[in-house]
Order: structure tokens, then C-alpha cells, then sequence
């Protein structure tokens, strides 16, 4: 997808995050001229008409949104059956990967961040809009320290069946609310569980739940405790605790009404003289309970009134006693283990081993656990088996094991991945020998014009750090063909000299001839030679034509000519001929008074491009007039 353009408007320049459902590419908006980020859904799901039906509504739902702590979706489109998100392109990291770096955050830090978290979720709750999938790794922190939280809406597209079809629960079933866990509708409290999950996580660094799967964690929301956050981290106040505890409250009528509740509580958390005072009801139907301030748990044993001190032969003699008791009860509980298992291997059942190989984990379990055997776990990479599958058993298929037996079953973690090292700077023959023993499905090189050193590698494809597979991964290599060079402006029009000044700066050479021309100024440049906008190599000459403006021998002279104009009279009358041509602009060419028909003549000169005209005047009144043009006056002759 790399370079492909959607819908001939987004140009797809590199991927920047990958999930379970979608492939976030940074782009470039062709229209616009701006760097913007484009989740595109993966191919799997383009069939599942459900999917795409609530995928579009939620994404063109969430265009609604507005504010500084959410991502701005600014279009969603479909293009031959790609469907796919602009967004603003956020540059940072995720809350999640920040969390990684610096667990736990220092109180401060974390609230100020939940803070804002909490004003752009209750800005979509204010628009009837609930997130449905509220963790860090929709939580973008940019360079500059703001918090923007994203994909609002996806969550809800995700159908049963997608959920099984992807990985994607695996990152969200660790702030997924009970009720969210049961199947059942999401409400804004889901939302204020998750939120609390997310501050349980920054304060402490850990997610309050885990296990080996995402069902396994699932049914701990539903049914277990967490660990105390304080006992994770003593520097958690008792008002940020109870905060969490009201947040993830199992029942959602046991928690929060609203985000607005939850912002109030963060805003007065750290106030030293109220810190328990003055937050919202723990339980709906309890009172505000004042806390006593909390200390150290060394601090909290009751203090043991002063005795006299025994001898130490006394003291021996009990440690001596104590430690007889214990070896004699492990003993004992050994003792009665051992024969407990004994008299349970003789009294079980013999059982044919099935054949789980080539099942899913899943799968796999169910068939021994059915056999009333236990599996055991292992995980090996394969390049052959399918992620997720059995590749091989101990004891093997159709062996005969007692029940309660342990079967070892080899479960698939896919093919090995490596991690791809920086090769860019290196130079290309070192770049060769180091990835010679390295199975890539291709190395693909491509030399480019650059100023660097002939060989020196300035990109590639996977990017270091990327975790891929060897033997189905293209390298691709982009090196220095080590020619230095330079586009050429367009210097026609340039005088002579910023045209000689500029090529210089270049670090090109200038070959210089002149000719004239009634076209462009006296010591400009006429024309180039290479043209404008072409690339050359530095040192390279560059001819210059300049203009000497007009040629002399050709440039067009006034031309004078004679005009006869007979005038009829048949009485006395007043004559006035007035002219404008080359000399004058008002001349008078004849005034006098006249009583027969006479004719007249005189002079009138005209400049190249220009024009000449009289005017006759009897007794005051215009008689005749006329206009020559340059051309007009050349024919003429």
C-alpha cells in the first residue's frame, strides 16, 4: 500500500501503527498540502457488511467532535472496496508506550494527563458518543506534552465474529468493564470503568488484571479483586485510590454517574486539607467517608510494651523448638501427599492419549481436558505449523496414561521473527557482507542521486527496530550513486549579472554570448542552456544568451510626408489647418482667409509605431480631419 494513492487524493508514505482491525499509514493530502494519517481497515474485513456498515456510521459520527483532546477525523472514503479514516497526524507516542518508559508516573503527572483525557471523554459523552474502547494505546501524548485520545467509535464495529476473526481483544480486554466482559450494551460507565483501569495502570505500571488469555482476564473483571493500588505504590494518596476504587466499581450503579463527577474528584484529589473530603459517594447509597491519614504498615503494628530480656539459652532453645515443628509438618504434608498420589495412580482409569496435533490451543485442551487429562504448556517457534497450533505432544498420540496424567502439548508461536538493525549511513559493500548469512526472500537495491558518498545507504525498507520475518521479508536498500548535483532555476528575464551571481553560488560554470533582441531588456538574459528546472551536475557549464537590445540596423526612422488637401470656397472665408505628429503636438500648418477653391499642402512626420492627423477648420467649424498610421505612411511610398 505504500505510495498508493486513495482516491487519487492521499498519498500513503510510510505505516506508523498497526492493530487488529486497521493499518494506520502517515499520508500526505495532495489537496491540501498537509501530513495527515489514514487508518485503513484491513482487507479481512471488507466483506463482513455489518462491520463496514457500523465502521462508517461510528467514524462519520466522530467527525462530529471537536476539541483539543481529540484526534480530528477529517474524511472517510471507500475506494474498491478499501475503507479508510483521514485523521489529523498526531507526532508522539501512545500513552501506552509512554507508561513502558516511565512507569509509574509521578501522581502529578498522571492526573494532569487523566485530566485531559477525562474533558475530551466527557466531550464525547456530551454528544452522545461513548468510546467503547478507552485504553493507553488510544492515548497519543505528542512531543510538545499534548494529550489527544483517539479512535472513538471503532470499538463498536467490532461484532462478535470480528472479535474472534482478530487479536485486537488482546490489547482491550484488559480495560474491558464487566459488563462489556458479559456481552452486555455499553453505556458511558463502561467508559468510566476503563477510564479508572488506565489511571490503576499509570499510578502503578501494571494493568490490574492478567492472565494466559483474553477469557481468563475477562472473568477476572467479573469476578476478582485487584491488588490495592497503594500497595503497589505507596506514594498513591488514599483520595487517588478511592478514586480508582469508585471508577472500577463491578456494578456499574456502583460507580461514577458521569465523567463530570470523575473530574470534579481528580481536581480536588491532591488538596492536602481535603484530601478524602468532598469526593463523590463511593457506593450510591453510602455517606462521604473521611479517611484517617495513612501510615507506613510498620507504623500500623501495635507497638509491644517493653519486656524483660530473657536469657539467651532460652531464645535458642525456642528457635531450635520451631524449627523441629516445621521440618516434622513438611514432612507429614509429604507424607500424606505421596500417599494420597500413590493410592490415586493405582485406583484411576487407564486412558488412550488422543492425537491433538494440528489442533488449535484452544481445541487441544478441550479434547484432553474431556479425557481428564492435564495439558501443560510450551510454545516454540515453527515455520511450518500455523501460529496458535499444536506441533507436537508428549506422551505421543494412542499411548495409554493413567487419568489426571500430564500431557505436554508444543504449542506454535509462529514463524521467528528478528529484529531488522540500522543499516542506513552504512556503506553498501559492508551493508552486503553483513546480510549475506541473512535468508531475506530478496534484497532489492536502488541507487539515487545524492550528494553523500558513492555507496553509502540512505534508506530502507523494513525500518530498523521492525520485527519481521526473514525469509518472507524484501530488503530494500536505497544508496548513493555519490554524483553531486544541482536543479537549475529559471534565470530568462535575470539580468546578466544576478544571473552570473547565482550560477556561481551553485558551483557551475557560465559560458556567456550576446545577441540583440527588441524583446527583452539590454543585459538580460534571453535563454539558457541546459533549461530551467533540469538537474546537472555541479561544475557543469551553463550558456547564456543576454540581450544588446534593439539592432540598429534594423530599428525604424520617422518618416515625413506630403499632404495635399483641396479646399472649395465660394466666399470669403477663414481657413485653419491644424496638425500633431513626430515634432508637435499642436501645430498649425495654415491660417488664412480664402474666397476661391484652393488646395493645400504640407508636411507631417511620424514616428515608427506612432501616428500623425489634421484637421481642417472653416470659419470655426471642423471641415475635415484624418489619422496615418506608421505602416499606412510606409505603404504609401
Amino acid at each position: 500500500m505504500i505510495n498508493k494513492r486513495l482516491n487519487e487524493r492521499y498519498k500513503l508514505l510510510e505505516v506508523i501503527g498497526e492493530g487488529g482491525m486497521a493499518i494506520v499509514y502517515r499520508a500526505e493530502d495532495l489537496i491540501l498540502d498537509r501530513t495527515v494519517a489514514v487508518k485503513v481497515l484491513r482487507s479481512e474485513f471488507s466483506n463482513d457488511d455489518e462491520f463496514i456498515l457500523r465502521f462508517r456510521r461510528e467514524a462519520e459520527s466522530a467527525t462530529s467532535l471537536s476539541h483539543p483532546n481529540i484526534v480530528n477525523i477529517y474524511d472517510v472514503g471507500e475506494e474498491e472496496q478499501v475503507y479508510y479514516i483521514v485523521m489529523e497526524y498526531v507526532k508522539g507516542k501512545t500513552l501506552k508506550e509512554y507508561i513502558r518508559e516511565a512507569a509509574p508516573l509521578a501522581i502529578e503527572e498522571a492526573l494532569s494527563i487523566f485530566t485531559k483525557i477525562l474533558s475530551a471523554i466527557r466531550h464525547a459523552h456530551d454528544n452522545h458518543i461513548i468510546h467503547r474502547d478507552i485504553k493507553p494505546h488510544n492515548i497519543l501524548i505528542t512531543d510538545s506534552g499534548q494529550v489527544k485520545v483517539t479512535d472513538f467509535g471503532i470499538a463498536m464495529a467490532m461484532t462478535s465474529a470480528t472479535i474472534t476473526h482478530t487479536k485486537s481483544v488482546l490489547g482491550s480486554v484488559h480495560y474491558l468493564s464487566p459488563e462489556q466482559a458479559k456481552g452486555s450494551i455499553s453505556t458511558e460507565k463502561s467508559d468510566i470503568y476503563s477510564l479508572g483501569v488506565v489511571l490503576y495502570e499509570m499510578v502503578t505500571g501494571i494493568v490490574p488484571f492478567s492472565g494466559e488469555s483474553p477469557v481468563t482476564v475477562a472473568l477476572k473483571h467479573l469476578q476478582e479483586d485487584y491488588t490495592s493500588p497503594r500497595l503497589l505504590n505507596d506514594q498513591i494518596p488514599q483520595s487517588v485510590e478511592h478514586i480508582i476504587n469508585k471508577a472500577m466499581a463491578k456494578e456499574p450503579k456502583q460507580r461514577y454517574d458521569n465523567v463530570a463527577q470523575l473530574q470534579s474528584d481528580i481536581s480536588i484529589a491532591l488538596e492536602p486539607t481535603v484530601e478524602h473530603q468532598n469526593l463523590h459517594q463511593h457506593f450510591d447509597d453510602e455517606e462521604t467517608k473521611v479517611l484517617a491519614p495513612v501510615t507506613p504498615i510498620k507504623e500500623q503494628l501495635p507497638k509491644q510494651a517493653p519486656e524483660e530480656e530473657k536469657p539467651k539459652k532460652d531464645k535458642k532453645k525456642k528457635k531450635r523448638r520451631r524449627f523441629f515443628i516445621i521440618i516434622a509438618l513438611i514432612i507429614l504434608s509429604l507424607g500424606v501427599i505421596t500417599a494420597v498420589t500413590i493410592a490415586s495412580l493405582f485406583n484411576a482409569k487407564d486412558v488412550t492419549v488422543p492425537d491433538v496435533t494440528g489442533l488449535t490451543y484452544e481445541e487441544a485442551v478441550k479434547e484432553l481436558q474431556d479425557r481428564n487429562l492435564v495439558p501443560v504448556k510450551e510454545e516454540e517457534h515453527s515455520n511450518e505449523v500455523e501460529e496458535d497450533r499444536i506441533i507436537r505432544q508428549s506422551p505421543s498420540p494412542d499411548s495409554m496414561v493413567k487419568e489426571r496424567s500430564e500431557v505436554t502439548i508444543v504449542v506454535s508461536v509462529g514463524k521467528e521473527k528478528k529484529v531488522i538493525e540500522n543499516y542506513v549511513g552504512m556503506s553498501k559493500n559492508n551493508v552486503e557482507r553483513l546480510i549475506s548469512n541473512l535468508d531475506f526472500e530478496d534484497v532489492e537495491w536502488i541507487e539515487v542521486k545524492s550528494d553523500e558518498p558513492a555507496g553509502t545507504i540512505l534508506e530502507q525498507t523494513p525500518e530498523e527496530g521492525e520485527e519481521v520475518v526473514i525469509e518472507e521479508t524484501t530488503l530494500i536498500l536505497k544508496y548513493s550513486n555519490g554524483i553531486q548535483t544541482v536543479t537549475i532555476d529559471n534565470l530568462i528575464g535575470m539580468t546578466k549579472k544576478a544571473a552570473e551571481s547565482y550560477l556561481k553560488d551553485k558551483g557551475l560554470k557560465v559560458d556567456i554570448s550576446e545577441q540583440y533582441s527588441d524583446k527583452v531588456d539590454k543585459n538580460h538574459v534571453i535563454s539558457q542552456a541546459p533549461e530551467p528546472f533540469v538537474e546537472v551536475k555541479k561544475g557543469s557549464t551553463v550558456k547564456l544568451v543576454i540581450s544588446k537590445g534593439e539592432d540598429p540596423s534594423t530599428k525604424e526612422q520617422p518618416l515625413t510626408f506630403e499632404v495635399s488637401q483641396p479646399i472649395e470656397i465660394h466666399e470669403d472665408s477663414e481657413i485653419i489647418i491644424r496638425y500633431q505628429d513626430a515634432t508637435t503636438k499642436n501645430g498649425v500648418a495654415v491660417q488664412e482667409r480664402a474666397s476661391n477653391t484652393k488646395t493645400y499642402t504640407f508636411p507631417l512626420t511620424i514616428a515608427p509605431h506612432g501616428t500623425a492627423s489634421f484637421q481642417i477648420y472653416i470659419n470655426g467649424k471642423e471641415h475635415k480631419n484624418k489619422t496615418y498610421t506608421y505602416r499606412e505612411v510606409q505603404n504609401m511610398e
